[in-house]
């Protein structure tokens, strides 16, 4: 059983990897070994990571492919993409054409991981839960902001104090507050949502599906993107922002999948 789930992974790992590559040759990129090696790191952990979600996940068939999209492409491209946007690493027309990457990039990863996985026949089994009142969400959404405004502040402020070098990058890049702050309340019911998905389809413990959260925001949030050396960002600010978005992503999916926890319909009395 074990055997043939690594195999799902090799295989997985094997897809990925060839995809990435072909896109780096029609565009030119040519093969640089140190990036190729940590283009594999990066790869390795993001199928770690979605192997264990597509072996453990309740649903089957064209509605996981659509979830297991929804929560790739929002968590892996888009909101990192916007935050690049933002702090001028990268241009609207770079910002753009990485964001239809993504999304392509994600539509053909959804449908072939679920086929390797075998998870493309199924009976759903997804549990019922307590249906929650429109207030009952709109709180959860405010709060979900504040904590990722906690957070994404506290790290910020930080990385700046124990790392001058920062300041010598983003001379003249920092948006004004009001646009770094603002742009947030889009990221953070972003966030909140992905993690409300992985709770209620994630056949595991409250617990774990925490740890899992955390680990999901914390690795394809910030590990995978920043390991792998490109020329928008030097290799210190990229390690600099390791150490800042590992910890707050991680603690943000933490707090989240708890705060998106619901009953379920056997467990009300």
């Amino acid at each position: 059983m074990k055997s043939n789930y690594f195999k799902k992974i090799l295989l997985s790992f094997i897809v990925i990897f060839l995809i990435d590559l072909f896109s780096s040759l029609i565009s030119n990129q040519g093969l640089d070994l140190n990036v190729l090696f940590w283009q594999i790191i990066s790869t390795f952990l993001i199928v770690i990571l979605l192997g264990y979600y597509l072996k453990h996940t309740t649903i089957y068939g064209m509605k996981l492919v659509f979830i297991l999209f929804t929560i790739y492409f929002l968590t892996a491209q888009f909101n990192i993409l916007i935050e690049a946007y933002i702090f001028n690493v990268t241009d609207r027309t770079e910002t753009v054409s990485q964001i239809i990457f993504g999304f392509i990039h994600s539509l053909i990863i959804a449908p072939l991981f679920v086929i390797i996985f075998d998870r493309w026949k199924g009976e759903n089994n997804e549990p019922q839960f307590q249906k929650r009142s429109l207030w009952g969400w709109i709180w959860r959404v405010l709060v979900s902001i504040l904590i990722y405004l906690f957070l994404y502040l506290l790290a910020g402020f930080t990385l700046q104090a124990t790392y001058p070098q920062l300041h010598e990058f983003y001379a003249g890049k920092i948006p004004t507050f009001q646009i770094m702050i603002g742009t947030q309340f889009l990221r953070a019911p972003i966030f909140f949502l992905v993690a409300i998905i992985i709770f209620k389809t994630l056949n595991r413990s409250n617990l774990t599906k925490a740890i899992y959260v955390g680990l999901f925001f914390a690795i394809l949030g910030g590990i995978a993107p920043l390991i792998i050396p490109n020329p928008l960002m030097p290799t210190n600010i990229r390690l600099a922002h390791l150490f800042e978005v590992i910890p707050s992503n991680f603690a943000l999916g933490f707090f989240l999948t708890y705060l998106s926890k619901q009953k379920t319909i056997e467990s009300i009395p």
